[in-house]
């Protein structure tokens, strides 16, 4: 319905309807974006919950006077503890696991979700906005880097629709923008999964995201240069995928550096 309402508004071509439609997307984008962080910090933080459970009740009748000795006559109650606290264990990690299996399709959900957002504002002219706000999601861009694939393959593909806009003719992008953008999430492209029966991006998207990468690197102080590309090339040699390779943006830095020091 809302597609419907928007592209009927672009037909239209008047500045107010486009308007509304960039202000209405850009708000559901900030929005969005949100909540698909709180998404996967939940998910992300149920399973570090269950991994870090530990037995305290042994600790807490080792702690008590004269605990060593008691130990040996309340093995049976020990024993009764142990299958208590089991039983309540396993009864969470169900819990656990169900609520995480949620969050994930939850956050599958908003990634789609944004992805079409994002797609729409590139379409409507207003895709600096969807930028700006990418620039400082650090928080997602940490939390995607162990993110479910599905949920990685949505936020790649936005990701590489912004890093493409980085260079567009038609917009003006400052330097501290397009440093935020790669440095944040150059590292979800070295470690995400690309998909191997159905490729998150094609290869010839994965030309124009480097080609994209490379001329937005040029501009960028050489003080910036190194940062993203001594982070690029730490993820690059230890991830499994050979993408994006900016072995051609790093060989000129070292050049440039080299005119700058003789």
């Amino acid at each position: 319905m809302a597609d419907r309402i928007m592209d009927e508004n672009a037909r239209y071509g008047h500045e107010v309807l486009l308007h509304i439609n960039r202000t209405a997307l850009a708000s559901a984008f900030a929005r969005t974006s949100n909540l698909l962080y709180r998404a996967l910090e939940r998910s992300q933080g149920d399973q570090d919950d269950d991994n870090s459970s530990y037995a305290w009740t042994t600790r807490v009748i080792r702690a008590l006077p004269m605990g060593t000795y008691l130990t040996s006559y309340i093995k049976g109650l020990r024993v009764c503890m142990s299958a208590i606290m089991s039983t309540v264990a396993n009864k969470r990690r169900r819990q656990v696991g169900v609520d995480h299996h949620v969050e994930e399709v939850t956050a599958e959900k908003l990634a789609q979700e944004l992805l079409w957002m994002t797609a729409k504002l590139r379409d409507y002219g207003a895709v600096d906005e969807a930028l700006v706000q990418w620039s400082f999601a650090s928080g997602l861009a940490s939390f995607s880097l162990t993110a479910n694939v599905r949920v990685q393959g949505f936020i790649v593909k936005i990701s590489a629709i912004l890093f493409r806009e980085l260079v567009g003719e038609d917009l003006v992008i400052s330097s501290q923008i397009k440093f935020r953008i790669l440095l944040f999430w150059l590292p979800l492209f070295c470690h995400a999964s690309n998909g191997l029966a159905y490729p998150v991006l094609s290869r010839f998207e994965k030309m124009e995201v480097e080609r994209a990468i490379d001329e937005a690197l040029s501009t960028l102080p050489a003080a910036d240069q190194e940062v993203i590309l001594t982070n690029w090339l730490q993820d690059f040699t230890i991830a499994a995928s050979d993408w994006p390779n900016l072995q051609y943006s790093y060989d000129r830095w070292c050049q440039s550096s080299r005119k700058v020091v003789t």
